[in-house]
This record gives C-alpha cells, sequence and structure tokens, in this order.
C-alpha cells in the first residue's frame, strides 16, 4: 500500500510527458526531444535521421564525449559491456515485481516516443537492461539520454 502512491505518481508523470508529446501540432517525440536536448532530428524516428545520413551528425558520439557522459553513469551503475560489442549495461533492482514493472512501463513510454528501446530481461524485482544502437553499429547519445533517463524513472521509482 505504501508504494502505491509513489508508483502512481511516477506513472502519471510519465504519462503526462507521453501525452504532452502528442498534443495537437506538436510533432511526436519532440517533448522528448526537447527534455533530452537534442534537436534537429525527431527522437520518435531516429531512423528517418539515420537513413537521411544524419547518424554521424546527430547521433554519433565522439570519445570525448562517451567519456564526459560515461562518469555520471558509471556511479549510477552503468557499465560498459564486456567483449567486442560496444554497448552498456545495467540491473536495476527493486522492492518487488510491481515496481520493476512501474518502472518497465515508464521506461517503455519514454522509449518508445525516442524509438529507441532497450534490450532488457524481467525476473521478480530485477530488470537486466543493456543499451546500444544496432543502425550505428555500438553506443551512440540516444543510448546515454535514454540511460540517463532511466535512471531518472528508478529514483523516482523509489521515492
Amino acid at each position: 500500500h505504501h508504494l502505491v502512491t509513489p508508483i502512481t505518481n511516477m506513472l502519471l508523470s510519465t504519462s503526462r510527458l507521453a501525452a504532452s508529446a502528442l498534443r495537437p501540432g506538436l510533432r511526436p517525440g519532440a517533448a522528448v526531444a526537447r527534455a533530452a536536448g537534442v534537436g534537429g532530428c525527431d527522437l520518435h524516428r531516429p531512423t528517418l535521421c539515420l537513413r537521411r545520413g544524419m547518424a554521424g551528425s546527430r547521433y554519433a558520439i565522439t570519445d570525448d564525449e562517451k567519456a564526459a557522459a560515461w562518469q555520471g553513469l558509471k556511479a549510477s551503475g552503468w557499465a560498459e559491456v564486456e567483449g567486442e560489442r560496444d554497448a552498456m549495461n545495467k540491473t536495476f533492482t527493486f522492492g518487488d515485481f510491481t515496481e520493476a514493472w512501474a518502472f518497465m512501463s515508464g521506461t517503455a513510454l519514454v522509449a518508445e516516443k525516442m524509438d529507441h528501446h532497450p534490450e532488457w530481461f524481467n525476473v521478480y524485482n530485477r530488470v537486466e537492461v543493456t543499451l546500444s544502437t544496432h543502425d550505428t553499429g555500438g553506443l551512440s547519445k540516444l543510448d546515454f539520454v535514454l540511460a540517463k533517463r532511466m535512471d531518472e524513472i528508478e529514483a523516482k521509482s523509489k521515492n
């Protein structure tokens, strides 16, 4: 019962973000793009940007940008995937299945608006996540934006 209010608030907050992205006259994904600080390309359809040859300019990430982005994420538990794959992963642990599901639901709404979907696996209170941009063959700005949003959703679910 004590978890219902925080989970409900988190879902409502995420739903408001999703609803704001669907207001008449506002491109789908524009609210998420503004919140993520990404302009020019519609985060709702990054594959269109990739097809237009904008992947290198809009979503690609330099080594310096990647190093700076990792600083905050490694402290919150994100790690580079070992081996040859250019990806990041993190295991989120919640109090129970309901909290884990609420986190996944909130993340799903954001990911859908970005048209950038995580690889994930859920068992009871644990959600294992891997992020990589398949169209660019590795990590991109989208992965770092989504990772940060997932951390924010996790923090809201635990308040």
